[in-house]
């Protein structure tokens, strides 16, 4: 596996894969919107949970599969964009503070779901296109093309 270098993070594809995330989930709240199945009251974070790991599942698999170097760090640098556009939109947004936020609990957990879906789908697209690393008896090529096992 490459090193989990920030020399190997790539800018460019950290936002690429955050459009990604927030798209999908989208997608996929109005989806549940829009199917009847998001229940209301505290059925809605279970709802919007789902919403949230699936899109960011997706967003880190995109940048593992296109951009393999680093895929944990490009999963935690997807989640703390997200982090940072809150940050900012709700300094830079008409309204208060608390306007932009839920119960602390339920917040931490959203993040923490984005985290791990993030790097999840980050490791997964990695492994996807570089394999399981061809175990034992695994035959290797050569410069020719032909097995050397």
């Amino acid at each position: 596996m490459h090193s989990e270098h920030l020399t190997n993070l790539h800018p460019g594809w950290v936002v690429i894969g955050w459009l990604i995330a927030v798209a999908i989930t989208s997608g996929v709240y109005l989806a549940l919107v829009g199917s009847g199945l998001l229940l209301p009251g505290a059925g809605a974070v279970l709802g919007i949970g789902v919403a949230i790991a699936v899109g960011f599942f997706a967003g880190g698999m995109f940048v593992g599969v296109r951009w393999s170097d680093a895929p944990i760090l490009h999963g935690a640098a997807i989640t703390f964009l997200s982090v940072a556009i809150w940050f900012v939109g709700s300094l830079a947004l008409p309204g208060s503070f608390e306007a932009w936020s839920g119960p602390t609990p339920a917040v931490l957990g959203l993040i923490l779901l984005q985290l791990v879906a993030s790097v999840g789908g980050g490791w997964a697209g990695r492994r996807m296109m570089v394999g399981d690393g061809g175990g034992e008896g695994a035959e290797e090529p050569m410069a020719g093309g032909e097995p050397t096992g």
